[in-house]
C-alpha cells in the first residue's frame, strides 16, 4: 500500500510538470506604459511568448500589472525623471503669463503644458530675459529648480508630491 501511496505521490508531482513543458508557449501582446513626472506617457507594444508563467512574470517584477485579457497584459512603469521628449526639446518659457513648456523654442509658441501665473514684476531682470528666450530642460533636476525657484518667487504653492 505504502508503493503504491508513493507511486501516487510521484505521479501527481511528475505528471504536471511533463504536461507543462510539453505545452505549445502563449503568445501574448504585451504593452509596456511608462509615465514620468512631466507627464507624458510612452507606450511600447510587442509580442512575447510564453514558456514559463514565472519567468514571464519575473521579468515584468519591477512594473506594475494594469490589465490582463486573453492574448493581452498591459503594464506600467512610473519613472521619476522627464520624459525623453522633454529633455530633447523641452523649454520653459511665458505664455499668456502663465509659465509654460514649450517643444522647441518659446518664440514657436507650441505650448504643451502650462503652470501658474507668473508676475514679471517679481523676477530678476535676467530670470525674465530667460523665460524670454527659453530655458531648456535638460533633465529633471533643470525641471525641478525652475518650477521650484519661479513658485516661490510668485507665492505658488508647492505641488503635491
Amino acid at each position: 500500500m505504502r508503493r503504491f501511496l508513493g507511486f501516487c505521490l510521484l505521479f501527481l508531482l511528475v505528471v504536471p510538470s511533463i504536461t507543462a513543458e510539453a505545452a505549445d508557449p502563449v503568445e501574448v501582446k504585451v504593452v509596456l506604459q511608462r509615465q514620468y513626472i512631466d507627464g507624458k506617457q510612452t507606450e511600447v507594444t510587442h509580442q512575447e511568448k510564453i514558456y514559463a508563467m514565472e519567468d514571464f512574470w519575473s521579468t515584468y517584477h519591477d512594473w506594475q500589472l494594469v490589465s490582463q485579457k486573453e492574448g493581452l497584459v498591459v503594464f506600467k512603469q512610473e519613472v521619476m525623471d522627464i520624459s525623453p521628449s522633454l529633455k530633447k526639446n523641452g523649454y520653459f518659457g511665458i505664455y499668456k503669463g502663465k509659465l509654460t513648456i514649450f517643444e522647441g523654442r518659446p518664440i514657436d509658441q507650441q505650448a504643451i503644458q502650462s503652470f501658474y501665473q507668473i508676475n514679471k514684476g517679481k523676477l530678476e531682470s535676467h530670470q525674465a530675459e530667460e523665460l524670454e528666450e527659453g530655458i531648456k530642460i535638460q533633465s529633471r533636476e533643470v525641471y525641478e529648480d525652475v518650477l521650484e525657484a519661479l513658485r516661490s518667487k510668485n507665492d505658488v504653492a508647492p505641488l503635491p508630491s
